[in-house]
């Protein structure tokens, strides 16, 4: 039912059952295991019917999970290329996780960090400290109307202007898009950053995908752009296909919720890119407090 469930979000269906259809599309690397566990079992105890019914189910999920496209593995860097490096991570408002992913981004030497969940005492001096080599930051905690941010989102840079800073928020959820041009070799590379809500109900996975769909306000797909966050979405949910650009990585065998159940967790994470960009590292990092990995993408700036 589960399987079924995932084809009818796939297939387009919405209407009340739209939020149902979604949260089962997200399992069929889960589901092959199961059923193929299932299939197995059966078959020790020759139950062939139930076996091959098992099985069937089993190479359906296998056909989805391996059928994933539109992403791209790490490449060569083209020579003297000007290089951009970014980190992304849901750090669960634990400062553990904030401690490790400030070692971690300043070990990758990276350029831009973007993390989603931020401490509620994180203050911006406190912030300063931790990124004191990164003196672009924005940390929105309000929207326009006062309305608090728990699940705040931040973006640290080491150049540019914090007043270049644009941050979206949504008078209905604690989220917000963060836009910011990010300066490199003579040009500008467009980053975005979100962590839209979980679709634990109806209207919250109405909003997740209304923001989903408005990552792409404003962007020029033709330039360099970068596009992270906890999308709260496998590239199995059909409102993956709404955010623009090329996954970094394969995330067919790659899991980043729960952090503690590793290439079995769902990708829900991710990092997109187009405009012409070369994705020339990519890797998703360890446990690091949080219930989310983060993860790390390095890209080249296509050649003038």
């Amino acid at each position: 039912m589960i399987t079924a469930f995932g084809l009818a979000d796939r297939a387009g269906l919405e209407g009340t059952a739209g939020w149902v259809f979604d949260l089962a599309s997200h399992w069929p690397k889960q589901l092959f295991l199961l059923a193929f566990g299932a299939a197995l079992l059966a078959g020790f105890v020759k139950a062939w019917r139930a076996a091959g019914f098992a099985s069937a189910i089993a190479a359906l999920n296998a056909t989805l999970v391996l059928g994933v496209g539109g992403f791209a593995l790490p490449a060569k860097s083209p020579a003297d290329a000007v290089l951009i490096k970014v980190v992304s991570a849901n750090i669960h408002r634990s400062w553990q996780a904030l401690t490790a992913i400030v070692r971690m981004a300043d070990e990758y030497d990276a350029d831009v960090v973007s993390l989603y969940e931020a401490p509620e005492d994180l203050t911006d001096q406190k912030l300063s400290e931790l990124f004191p080599d990164m003196p672009v930051m924005a940390m929105p905690s309000r929207t326009p109307m006062g309305r608090r941010l728990v699940k705040r989102s931040l973006l640290v840079a080491r150049a540019g202007g914090a007043d270049q800073i644009d941050a979206t928020p949504f008078e209905y959820t604690n989220s917000v898009i963060i836009r910011f041009p990010l300066p490199a070799g003579g040009a500008q590379v467009q980053i975005i950053a979100a962590h839209p809500p979980s679709p634990g109900m109806p209207n919250q996975m109405f909003d997740r995908n209304q923001q989903l769909v408005r990552l792409a306000d404003g962007l020029v797909a033709d330039k360099p752009f970068v596009v992270m966050g906890d999308f709260n979405t496998t590239p199995w949910g059909r409102i993956f296909g709404a955010v623009p650009g090329t996954r970094a990585g394969d995330p067919r065998f790659e899991g980043s919720f729960p952090a503690v159940m590793g290439p079995l967790g769902l990708p829900i994470d991710h990092i997109k890119f187009g405009g012409g960009l070369t994705l020339v590292d990519y890797r998703i990092g360890p446990d690091i407090g949080s219930d989310h990995r983060p993860l790390f993408a390095t890209f080249a700036l296509p050649s003038r």
